[in-house]
């Protein structure tokens, strides 16, 4: 299993520690403006979609979550909070371009009972930053569903994001019906959980796990180019019949 611990060195990347106080003001007073404004500055300085993510987005919510324990925050500035983070690194990552043609496909979901689906929305951001195709099943996804969609498509990798440790046996379940359904499919993990107990990795029997955006990005860029030149992979045929025959046509001319 590929965990940090495996790679040497911390990426620094460009110094945003100054932007890290006026990001949580902004997202406190709900000033949409102020945040985007932060993410800009970030930016300025080399700081891609990644590092936003690493370095600006996980303390910040951090804190947040912290507030919300001990009562300095309601649930609903906790809530606006995370939208306007959402927001903002959104129309930050619509300056990407779009993946090519016939990139790898990413595959992103929350396990059951796991509710926090921001990390895997901003994860499907920098996975397209990466040159990857990505999708989102989003929060609380039932697993027999989504082992379903994986074994009907196919994905190259599918990221699973886990916020509490107690799921851990429910990550390692999935992991293994995943592999039973897609056999070649890469089987990823990451989230708050493994941020905080990296001993937690090795007990999900994934192919790699991630603490972060940028150990994710690295890991993303590093697979690309086994992917780069190929065939745009085929729809499968459940899909495509359905499709109205025009568009089908297209689909399949494009092959």
């Amino acid at each position: 299993m590929v965990t940090e611990t495996d790679t040497p060195g911390r990426e620094c990347g460009p110094a945003v520690a100054d932007l890290t106080g006026p990001f949580l003001v902004a997202l406190l007073s709900g000033d949409d403006r102020g945040v985007e404004e932060v993410f800009g500055r970030a930016a300025g300085r080399g700081a891609d979609l990644a590092l936003l993510a690493r370095d600006l987005i996980e303390p910040a919510l951090d804190e947040v979550g912290r507030m919300w324990r001990s009562g300095d925050l309601s649930v609903a500035e906790e809530h606006l909070a995370t939208a306007l983070v959402f927001s903002s690194f959104s129309r930050q990552a619509a300056a990407v371009p779009c993946p090519p043609l016939g990139a790898p496909r990413l595959l992103l979901s929350c396990l059951a009972g796991e509710f926090h689906e921001l990390g895997v929305r901003i994860v499907s951001e920098v996975a397209r930053g990466a040159g990857w195709q990505a999708e989102v099943l989003g929060a609380n996804t039932p697993r027999e569903a989504a082992i379903r969609f994986i074994a009907v498509h196919g994905p190259d990798a599918v990221g699973l994001s886990l916020a509490l440790g107690a799921h851990v046996a429910e990550c390692a379940r999935t992991v293994e019906e995943i592999r039973k359904a897609s056999p070649s499919t890469k089987i990823l993990v990451g989230g708050y959980a493994f941020r905080h107990d990296n001993a937690l990795c090795g007990l999900t029997g994934a192919d790699a796990c991630f603490p972060d955006a940028v150990a994710l990005r690295d890991w993303l860029c590093a697979m690309r180019p086994v992917r780069e030149g190929a065939a745009a992979p085929q729809p499968p045929a459940c899909c495509a019949s359905g499709l109205p025959e025009a568009l089908r046509r297209k689909i399949l001319a494009g092959r």
